[in-house]
């Protein structure tokens, strides 16, 4: 099994395409091509951490919509998604406004919204888009998709990241 980690899908959101800068001309080009990608990399009995912001749609589209994603799909929610109850309807099997995890050695916190300040361990968030280029600030990883090519990220990668930035703080 492996995990990886995404955030601000904004499946079926036109506005998020002009907002963001996505290099799409439709919606349906945008969501086929989020799911392709998604698909192509998460295998059924892995895990992927959703960071928020999932999409625009009835309940029932949403839950089509998730039922064709692979993975065991966990929700941080984001300021986009609906109530705990909606989002586990719509097919994620644990739904929380932030957690800790451990991601190699590193204590994880994941959550939505950057903090602000930045707190002194790693947080990896969605939120900002492509407005965070750098991906990691300040102890801060940004997963929003614009960010990684509309792709899911490993915990491998992850993890490279988090532990060169350890060892150049030290």
């Amino acid at each position: 099994m492996n995990r990886w980690f995404i955030s601000d899908t904004h499946f079926s959101h036109a506005n998020i395409i002009a907002y963001t800068g996505r290099p799409f001309q439709s919606v349906n080009e945008m969501n086929e091509k989020l799911i392709k990608n998604w698909n192509a990399l998460v295998k059924p009995e892995d895990m992927i951490f959703f960071l928020g912001d999932f999409g625009l749609g009835s309940t029932d589209f949403l839950t089509d919509l998730c039922a064709g994603l692979n993975g065991n799909k966990i929700c941080i929610r984001g300021n986009h998604d609906g109530t705990p109850s909606k989002m586990h309807t719509i097919g994620f099997s644990l739904v929380l406004e932030s957690a800790f995890i451990k991601i190699g050695r590193h204590q994880v916190e994941l959550i939505h919204i950057p903090s602000q300040p930045a707190p002194s361990h790693f947080q990896l968030h969605g939120h900002v888009h492509e407005k965070r280029p750098n991906k990691l600030v300040d102890r801060q990883l940004n997963l929003s998709v614009e960010v990684w090519d509309y792709k899911p990220v490993h915990e491998k990668t992850i993890t490279a990241i988090l532990d060169h930035a350890d060892h150049h703080s030290q």
